[in-house]
């Protein structure tokens, strides 16, 4: 019946639909009213002379309803005409519903319903837009991190493609399951309780979990649980997203080893320097084994590393009863580091000699008819005293070296000690410079520089290294300004270009940066053999010059000439420790360069340092101005490495992305 109606009516509504939505109203109300209101009002008026003429008044009667009819008909198209736009609307929300996005509504008036149709086209426009965007936000989650959703017993209802592929389970395999599928047993109870906990109060829980894949191997993720809530707050699902981090922990592990000395399995020195960062007030007790080479050389190396495991199973236990930390900080070189509060003697002096007894009343089992017994000096320096953390070890070093040479078993540091503790080690030092010269002892170690865009190791800075008679390696703290003085610095800058392009001669994948002091570069001897180098060298664009100098420089006519003749070699320049020194705004616009390396002094706290982030930011800014890159050092952990992204450096340096190495 409806279907004949509406067939019925299709001329009236299609007339309907050409009409704005006032005049539709306008034009029913008005047909209406002269056809229906008008009539009735001539019917009443002249009823009475009607009634009189009845044929007369039967064919008012007709026309009458004629006319009702008529107004009916216009009435109901107008209906009509509204129902239909509202119909049309109706289906297309429900093929949305259904997730059918090219649902597209035409409309040919401007009036209050095409309005409306036209803002549901523009609603549905938006809404595809930002389905198509979740779609790439989820493929690119799906592409780089581990996801799953569980109902709220804790029941796997969904897992990506990443969760299959690290897992070693299919999606079948997981679907249904709870996580315990992949608990690894290491992972104690109590952080999955916490977890619960936490995601049922409607909280985000985050954390690093140990998982076993289908084939009992494990891997490391961090795993973020998010609560999903309707509208109302109900608990409705839970999603988890996880990253593999599992080389990250294990790169982890490895850079902890290499704060651990091997031997005795005491930290080492780069653990002591950590350390005394986030001491309070530090005192620190210098040991060292008297003519420990002469017993070693006397007994053997196998008796030697006893003596010397000996020596740190002592004061270890010592250093527990003082709640102090000892380290082996080289060869038979040992150092306690103790806060002042724990301290309860009434010296420092009184307690390291109890300490130095202590030790040599002990001895060795060596199955020989007489047992080792060795002797003991020290040296002591304190916070409170000094006012320096990172140079006590070295006043202490100090007082131990100057109690020896004055046959005592142990001096506290002071001030006038280092001079001639200077003039001492000095002479000892160009000594053994000159040998090392003679005997090629200088060699480059290669440190990592990665590319912050594709994370890939695309360039090395030769590092400088000693390695002395006894085939320890040497840094260049401890040599390079004596060299300098000396006037030997010259050699070693050529032993590292020598080897360094020796080695990247067969390896053009890779940058290679060498170091040059502005002492280098004024140097006209030095100068002749670098250009000498390049005009026989393969790749010359492959080499960077890094020019550092923490004076300022003196003769910037020569440098900037230099930078012009070794960039027609189409060799890279760049600024070394810029922040510092020298390397300063003023400068760097006058020299043609390609990097600026910006020091690490500025990094190393830069994820917590609001000062040191500012400058680091600004630095950047003004590179990119310049059309610089920027490579920044120190990077030593992963918040540095994050900050110094988040800030747009181009390149990363430092022990988390690669520790100097002898060979590449």
């Amino acid at each position: 019946m409806e279907t004949l109606l509406r067939v019925l009516l299709r001329p009236a509504v299609g007339f309907m639909n050409q009409l704005n939505f006032k005049f539709k109203i306008l034009t029913s109300f008005s047909i209406l009213f002269f056809l229906l209101v008008l009539p009735s009002y001539a019917l009443f008026s002249h009823y009475n002379s009607l009634v009189q003429e009845r044929s007369t008044f039967l064919m008012f009667v007709t026309w009458l309803i004629s006319i009702v009819v008529l107004a009916t008909y216009f009435i109901m198209a107008f209906y009509y005409s509204l129902l239909e736009s509202l119909e049309r609307l109706e289906e297309a929300s429900n093929k949305i519903a259904h997730g059918d996005m090219s649902v597209q509504l035409q409309s040919d008036t401007e009036d209050e319903i095409g309005k409306a149709l036209y803002a549901f086209n523009r609603m549905r426009h938006e809404l595809n837009n930002t389905l198509s965007s979740l779609d790439r936000y989820k493929m690119a989650m799906d592409e780089t991190s581990i996801v799953s959703k569980t109902d709220l017993r804790g029941i796997i209802t969904y897992a990506n493609p990443r969760f299959c592929e690290i897992s070693g389970y299919s999606e079948a395999e997981l679907i249904g399951k709870s996580h315990s599928i992949i608990r690894h047993p290491d992972m104690p109870h109590e952080i999955f309780e916490e977890m619960w906990h936490t995601i049922q109060s409607k909280k985000i829980w985050r954390g690093v979990i140990k998982n076993r894949r289908k084939n009992g191997e494990s891997y490391i993720v961090d795993a973020t649980v998010i609560p999903v809530l309707d509208i109302n707050g109900t608990l409705l699902e839970y999603v988890a997203v996880r990253h593999d981090i599992t080389e990250l922990e294990r790169s982890k592990e490895e850079l902890a080893k290499h704060k651990i000395d091997y031997l005795t399995g005491l930290p080492n020195k780069t653990k002591l320097l950590e350390d005394l960062d986030h001491a309070h007030r530090p005192v620190v007790f210098y040991l060292n084994i008297d003519d420990f080479m002469k017993l070693n050389d006397f007994y053997g190396n196998r008796m030697g590393d006893r003596v010397l495991v000996h020596m740190a199973k002592l004061l270890a236990f010592i250093a527990e009863r003082y709640q102090c930390q000892v380290y082996r900080v080289y060869n038979d070189e040992f150092l306690l580091l103790c806060e002042e509060k724990n301290i309860h003697t009434d010296s420092y002096q009184t307690l390291l000699r109890e300490i130095i007894n202590d030790i040599e009343e002990s001895t060795i089992d060596c199955n020989a008819p007489a047992c080792i017994s060795f002797t003991v000096s020290g040296g002591i320096a304190a916070y409170s005293l000094h006012g320096s953390r990172e140079n006590l070890p070295l006043y202490a070093g100090i007082a131990r070296n100057m109690a020896k040479r004055q046959h005592k078993k142990l001096m506290i540091y002071k001030h006038a000690m280092r001079n001639e503790e200077n003039y001492a080690k000095n002479i000892n030092w160009i000594k053994r410079i000159k040998r090392a010269i003679e005997q090629n002892r200088f060699i480059p170690y290669y440190q990592p520089i990665q590319n912050n865009t594709t994370g890939k190791i695309v360039k090395y800075e030769a590092l400088v290294r000693m390695i002395d008679e006894e085939g320890n390696t040497i840094s260049p703290f401890f040599f390079l300004e004596i060299a300098k003085k000396a006037k030997l610095y010259s050699k070693i800058t050529q032993a590292v270009i020598d080897t360094t392009l020796e080695t990247f001669r067969d390896r053009p994948e890779y940058e290679c940066s060498i170091n040059l002091s502005t002492e280098d570069i004024v140097d006209q001897e030095m100068r002749s053999y670098i250009y000498n180098k390049l005009g026989s060298y393969p790749y010359p664009e492959r080499i960077i010059f890094e020019i550092t100098e923490s004076e300022e420089i003196k003769d910037f006519e020569i440098v900037n000439r230099f930078i012009k003749k070794i960039r027609s070699y189409g060799t890279q320049v760049s600024i070394d420790d810029f922040g510092t020194g020298y390397a300063n705004f003023s400068y760097i616009l006058d020299l043609d360069i390609d990097y600026i390396k910006i020091d690490g002094s500025l990094i190393k706290n830069i994820d917590h340092d609001t000062e040191s982030r500012i400058i680091t930011e600004a630095i950047i800014a003004f590179s990119k101005k310049l059309g610089t890159q920027t490579i920044v050092e120190y990077v030593h952990n992963q918040a540095v490495y994050d900050t110094v992204m988040s800030l747009g450096a181009d390149y990363s340096q430092g022990y988390f992305i690669g520790e100097p190495q002898a060979t590449i």
